[in-house]
């Protein structure tokens, strides 16, 4: 060998040595934390692990809404360039397949494959069977760019049944309406994670430690709803809608000792399952409000309890007094009209209940005055927000004192040009059928919490003390009154031979806008409704049943009573209210 050979190569390995040691120093200290970063990101996975969000059952622990596991598919998208770059592939290769097995359609994912984020969602709420064919094509496929992390799906088991109240979630498992949202921070619970080994398939490594936090799943909720009445409300609304061909039907049912909501629909509703599938924004908006607490209404007759439980409190009316109605009365000028025109002659103030007459209780009201009247009221929480728990509670729109002309209070006595919700209404009901005290309704009663020990801590949802409006000799009055109109009256549709009701219907004309923008009552559409409850004695339910805009009669003694009879009786059968 020359001696010029025999140096290059001596400086050629030299070369080689030192480029090596270079390169072993760079790696081992100057980028040891950069390369030990890269190696950890490639080999080690972090998962959330959801939370599971508390279920939500009747008072007797019948299951209205739960989450069961699910699973979810990410796309590491670097990953995935790489891999077609290695195989020289086109990423609709790979489209096809991951189309058939997830159900999805392979346009949609071939547009996530080739998106330019560097990961993407390719589906969720996926459950375990698809899964487990998931899992199979990757190992057939060598597929090392797919994130297999978990999820849960939200399962209402009874559908439509009680939709408003109980509401929806959305994709990521967060309440957007009803019970769902408002109790949102009770049941959604605190989501944990988890930190493995795994090799290229993205399996985790059996021998390798895990680091995990578990989660701490959310409070299970108990509601005041009874599945059996929920049922019998259900039923009843739905052959009501039919019947009269209604616009909409809402329908309550409370226990006045405790305020807890037993029963409440309302028709037209929605699957909390797939609540958005098939409508548009409009159409959903509509049928998922709770006309119950969303909306007001003017509630016509009923009001009158109202009106004269006030007079008999403040001792300006006597039980056997008399009022006399000649089918009209002038108020500054304004003939205001009794019910079908009617003169009802000489009656008692359980006589004007019971004929619903207008002329007395305008007479009444007069009496009262005007400052007394707004504060009854106030009393009563008409023009204020009730406090259910329920989310988008409406107020109502009721007249300042000053506002309170005599023409005004004159309309306001028998339930117009004034506006109150629904669960307004049930409260003053309440609030006679419970001696005079009105409590808060609701329809959470209590949370559980199972922490990661097994530990159940308890929160009681329900501690609204109850407010004095009436005397309980008021309420006992108002209720013999309200039973005269009804549990005595044979002739009247809500009347049931052996369960002594109590209860009063409403007729109202609907507001609607003319064909100048202008706003007016009605001559065709209208609201029918009854309030009432059973049994006069020991009032045990108390039930509101509204008829929007039945096409066959207006009149709710007609449209509304005779399925508040339907409710009684079938209650009775499973409460037994004789």
């Amino acid at each position: 060998m020359k001696k010029s050979r025999y140096w290059a190569v001596i400086i050629i390995t030299f070369g080689v040595f030192m480029g090596l040691s270079a390169r072993l120093i760079y790696v081992t200290v100057i980028a040891r934390d950069e390369i030990l970063s890269k190696a950890q990101s490639q080999i080690l996975q972090k998962l959330a692990l959801p939370a599971k969000r508390g279920s939500i059952v009747d008072r007797n622990g019948a299951l209205l809404a739960s989450s069961t596991d699910a699973y979810r598919v990410d796309v590491d998208l670097a990953t995935f360039r790489r891999k077609l770059e290695k195989t020289d592939r086109e990423a609709s290769y790979y489209a096809a397949p991951l189309a058939e097995v997830l159900g999805m359609e392979v346009d949609e994912v071939l547009s996530k494959l080739t998106s330019e984020s560097t990961s993407v969602i390719l589906k969720r709420k996926i459950e375990k069977d698809t899964i487990d064919a998931l899992r199979a094509y990757i190992d057939e496929a060598n597929v090392d760019f797919l994130v297999i992390g978990y999820d849960d799906i939200r399962y209402f088991p009874n559908s439509n049944y009680l939709a408003q109240v109980l509401g929806a979630v959305n994709i990521d498992g967060e309440g957007i309406m009803g019970l769902e949202y408002y109790y949102d921070d009770l049941l959604k619970g605190v989501d944990g994670i988890k930190i493995a080994e795994t090799d290229k398939q993205r399996r985790e490594l059996p021998y390798s430690d895990v680091i995990e936090t578990p989660a701490i799943n959310g409070s299970d909720l108990y509601l005041t709803i009874d599945e059996k009445i929920q049922y019998i409300v259900e039923k009843t609304a739905e052959a009501a809608m039919e019947k009269h061909e209604a616009d909409s039907v809402t329908i309550l049912v409370s226990d006045p000792k405790t305020g807890g909501i037993l029963g409440l629909v309302n028709l037209p509703d929605f699957d909390p399952n797939k609540p958005f599938e098939g409508k548009t924004s409009d159409e959903f908006n509509e049928i998922s409000r709770n006309f119950a607490v969303n909306d007001s209404y003017e509630p016509g007759s009923t009001f009158k309890i109202v009106t004269i439980s006030a007079a008999l409190e403040e001792g300006v009316i006597g039980e056997h007094e008399h009022f006399h109605c000649d089918g009209f009365i002038y108020v500054n000028g304004v003939r205001i009209k009794c019910v079908n025109n009617k003169a009802h002659g000489d009656q008692t103030a359980a006589d004007v209940l019971k004929n619903s007459c207008n002329v007395a209780t305008v007479q009444i009201a007069q009496r009262l005055g005007a400052e007394k009247f707004n504060e009854y009221l106030k009393k009563y929480q008409f023009g204020a927000k009730s406090g259910i728990d329920l989310p988008g509670e409406a107020s109502g729109i009721i007249f300042n004192l000053e506002d309170l002309t005599p023409i005004n209070l004159a309309t306001s006595s028998f339930g117009q040009a004034q506006t109150v919700t629904p669960v307004q209404m049930l409260n003053a009901m309440n609030t006679v059928a419970n001696g005079g005290e009105m409590i808060q309704l609701h329809v959470a009663e209590k949370a559980e919490l199972t922490d990661v020990n097994g530990e159940i801590t308890v929160e009681d949802l329900n501690e609204e003390e109850g407010i004095p409006i009436l005397s309980e000799s008021t309420a006992e009055s108002m209720l013999e009154y309200l039973y005269g109109a009804t549990g005595k009256n044979p002739t009247n549709r809500a009347y049931i031979e052996g369960i002594n009701v109590f209860g009063k219907t409403g007729t109202a004309q609907k507001i609607i806008t003319d064909e100048n923008g202008k706003q007016k009552y009605s001559d065709e559409e209208y609201i029918s409704s009854f309030i009432g409850g059973a049994p006069y004695e020991d009032p045990k339910i108390t039930v509101l049943v509204i008829v929007n805009n039945p096409k066959d009669e207006i009149f709710g003694s007609i449209v509304a009573s005779p399925w508040a009879r339907e409710i009684f009786l079938e209650v009775d059968q499973y409460l037994s209210l004789r």
